[in-house]
């Protein structure tokens, strides 16, 4: 990565979670470029009380070569400074999302009716973020609210599977 970055031209590294966080470090040292960091979860989020040391040295490591940190939540941030000694003043929070009126549904969007309930799951689709909870949840949901939609958004190595589960499910 460091080789590919001396060819391009850009003015700020990004990394996005601990596993590019090696790679921005690297490049961001060798191109003099300041290193930003996304943070969306933390391995306190994935493992508790118990995280795995390899994992939260490299996000620490991360966090502290940045010269900003990107937190998705304020509990995001938090833990960022609580856990990994981040300074509040380098930490910014901006949320996941979109706000724009024109990316909503129309109110007569087919298959969806103005008093049905809508549940929706937005992410990739995989193991980490447990679409098969979503489907099972989904058929019991619906057996107490029929008007319920269930939407999903996203791509991943369980789409098909979901897919599969949901028709199986009815």
């Amino acid at each position: 990565v460091v080789a590919l970055a001396r060819r391009e031209k850009f003015d700020v590294v990004h990394a996005h979670d601990w596993m590019t966080f090696p790679a921005g470090q690297a490049v961001a040292q060798a191109t003099g470029k300041p290193l930003v960091v996304h943070v969306h979860s933390t391995e306190f989020d994935r493992a508790g009380e118990h995280p795995n040391q390899r994992v939260y040295d490299i996000e620490r490591r991360g966090m502290h070569a940045a010269l900003r940190v990107v937190a998705v939540s304020n509990l995001t941030a938090s833990i960022c400074t609580r856990r990994y000694g981040i300074d509040p003043a380098k930490l910014d929070v901006v949320w996941n999302g979109i706000d724009s009126d024109a990316a909503q549904p129309k109110a007569d969007t087919p298959g969806i009716g103005a008093k049905d309930r809508i549940v929706l799951f937005l992410g990739r689709i995989t193991m980490q973020k447990g679409p098969e909870y979503f489907i099972r949840s989904a058929k019991r949901v619906l057996e107490k609210v029929p008007n319920a939609k269930f939407v999903v958004a996203g791509s991943g190595d369980m789409a098909t599977r979901m897919i599969e589960e949901a028709a199986e499910l009815g």
